[in-house]
């Protein structure tokens, strides 16, 4: 299992992660490479298959916040944006499905957003990279053609992480958590197992004849 992160500082937050997945008798390696960097992104590509020998099962979550307004993005923030939340997991894909198809198993899951369908409340360089990976998700999905290989996509909607107390105020938090349930079917805020839950199903032996989907874990606030 390989935990990536962007930047060596976070490997002390990574070492938790790894650490539960340790106690639970998995072989676990952390990497850091920043996925704004193509080259970097390929690298870290070449590097696990190298040493591993091949990627069984990748999950695209890194992302690139942007709420910069439409009227106020510019080239660089567009392609910033879009270059984290499409470009890599592209080419992490497609590093990756050569290997998938000789072995014919393989799983590719990328994290994608509600805002994509909603068309906010993230600026347009966000959602536009997030469509752009649903889009990404069907395009290999239907080329791939290799029974027990399979590319689906989740669609989260608000998971209660840290990075919402980075840009909620806290003075402002218990009427964010109304508001949220109060477009939720699910009357509770979302967790991040709710999604971990739905990343096991699709990499189980028994999602195998499930791919090209957008599976939405957001809790009834949208159907589809």
């Amino acid at each position: 299992m390989i935990v990536h992160i962007h930047r060596e500082a976070e490997v002390g937050e990574a070492e938790g992660v790894a650490g539960g997945a340790r106690a639970k008798g998995a072989h676990v390696e952390i990497m850091a490479a920043d996925l704004s960097s193509v080259d970097a992104t390929r690298r870290l590509a070449q590097k696990i298959i190298e040493k591993h020998g091949g990627l069984d099962i990748l999950v695209n979550n890194a992302a690139r916040s942007s709420y910069v307004p439409i009227d106020r993005i510019t080239p660089g923030e567009w392609q910033a944006t879009l270059t984290v939340n499409l470009t890599a997991p592209f080419l992490l894909a497609q590093a990756a499905l050569a290997g998938m198809a000789e072995r014919r198993w393989g799983r590719i899951i990328n994290v994608t957003s509600i805002t994509e369908s909603l068309g906010g409340p993230s600026g347009a360089a966000y959602v536009s990279s997030k469509g752009g990976l649903v889009a990404l998700t069907r395009a290999l999905a239907r080329n791939v053609r290799v029974d027990g290989v399979t590319v689906n996509a989740l669609s989260p909607g608000a998971i209660l992480t840290e990075q919402e107390y980075e840009f909620v105020p806290e003075c402002d938090r218990e009427q964010v958590n109304a508001q949220v349930i109060g477009r939720q079917s699910l009357p509770r805020r979302l967790v991040p197992d709710d999604l971990a839950s739905a990343i096991r199903f699709l990499a189980d032996e028994g999602s195998n004849s499930v791919t090209g989907q957008v599976i939405e874990v957001n809790g009834g606030w949208l159907f589809r």
